[in-house]
């Protein structure tokens, strides 16, 4: 999709609400370019530069040519400008994550990779605009957009929500990113869902293959036009945890499953996001129950501290010492521990006691 003229305008509301921090560096999925809407919003560039104090003016290129798909939608130009230049002269220092070898890009597959120890944590903005759809595995993608994004961080998102058949692998609903926020606790900060404007045809490859199958559908089908919807939408990360995926289950659900519940603790255990919150460490609490993640304790340990613990882990879970805000006294605190949270769960020959950790530590002054 490119950088287009809304992602432009709410870049410069968001800077204006003061929710991109001061944090200069910034990481795009995939090295986007600047589409045709954006090299004619030169007033939009201009605020754009006020709002982050740019040093230096972005002298915007010429649009090239306007072509228009069957979709009505304008194309892209394939010789259109990388976004590089502009984010540099926002002051912003630039990263992208694509393997098409263009300036300034780490190759990282989204569908396998990782990201690299030395970037985690590290950007106060990270886009993803028009990239996650042509990805098959999107937890590895959202992963990464998570592992990339400081605590505080804006991620933006902007997206095929409907229609373009022919465009990506998948198109996404509000439903994915209202879960997205919920497991792993983002601020939401804005979304738009919205009609692209137009209706056309069904486009003729997907017909012909439906001819094949199901001659009737086709038929049906040319009787009805599609139209194309879009979603932007911007969180803030607030909480330093491992990515938890999305869920379709209400928050709160019972599971049998230790694996379950140490992988979407965050949905399964409400209680002990609560606690995550309130503590001054949640990626430490999280790994210990995301063993995927570098958690210190196996099944057979979990299982021990399980008996130790799951007899009082209720009543501890709500007393546990609230972080202050900034500007005032931490509690003056002797030692530290770790609280684990449990179910057990009756099988027809066996007992088997389901081990989650919940960990919280005593702050020293």
């Amino acid at each position: 999709m490119g950088i287009s003229q809304h992602d432009l305008e709410l870049l410069i509301e968001l800077r204006r609400q003061k929710h991109i921090p001061l944090n200069r560096y910034v990481a795009e999925l995939g090295a986007q370019q600047l589409s045709n809407s954006f090299l004619r919003s030169d007033d939009l560039v201009r605020r754009a530069e006020a709002a982050f104090g740019a040093a230096r003016p972005y002298v915007l290129p010429v649009p090239g040519p306007a072509t228009v798909s069957i979709e009505h939608m304008e194309l892209l130009d394939d010789a259109a400008p990388f976004a590089r230049d502009f984010w540099i002269a926002l002051g912003f220092d630039y990263t992208s994550i694509d393997v098409d070898g263009s300036p300034g890009s780490i190759p990282l597959d989204l569908n396998y990779d990782r990201v690299p120890g030395d970037l985690r944590g590290k950007y106060g903005l990270v886009t993803n605009l028009g990239t996650t759809e042509h990805v098959c595995n999107q937890m590895n993608a959202f992963k990464i957009v998570h592992d990339l994004a400081a605590p505080g961080a804006v991620m933006i998102h902007h997206l095929p929500a409907g229609g373009m058949l022919n465009h990506g692998l998948v198109n996404y609903n509000p439903k994915f990113f209202w879960y997205l926020a919920r497991s792993n606790d983002y601020k939401w900060l804005y979304m738009s869902f919205y009609y692209g404007g137009n209706s056309y045809p069904i486009p003729e490859n997907i017909l012909d293959f439906n001819r094949n199958y199901a001659p009737q559908a086709r038929a049906a089908l040319r009787q009805h036009d599609i139209s194309d919807y879009a979603i932007l939408v911007a969180f803030k990360k607030t909480l330093d945890i491992p990515f938890v995926p999305p869920i379709d289950v209400n928050t709160g659900t019972r599971s049998s499953d230790p694996a379950l519940n140490r992988r979407y603790w965050t949905v399964l255990q409400p209680n002990i996001l609560d606690a995550a919150r309130r503590g001054a460490r949640p990626r430490k609490l999280a790994a210990l129950l995301e063993p995927d993640e570098g958690a210190a304790a196996d099944d057979g340990a979990m299982r021990k501290a399980t008996e130790r613990a799951v007899a009082d882990s209720e009543q501890r879970t709500p007393t546990l010492p609230e972080t202050k805000s900034a500007g005032t006294s931490r509690h003056i605190v002797e030692r530290r521990y770790v609280v684990l949270i449990a179910a057990v769960s009756a099988l027809a020959t066996a007992i088997i006691m389901i081990a989650l950790l919940l960990g919280a530590w005593w702050l020293q002054l």
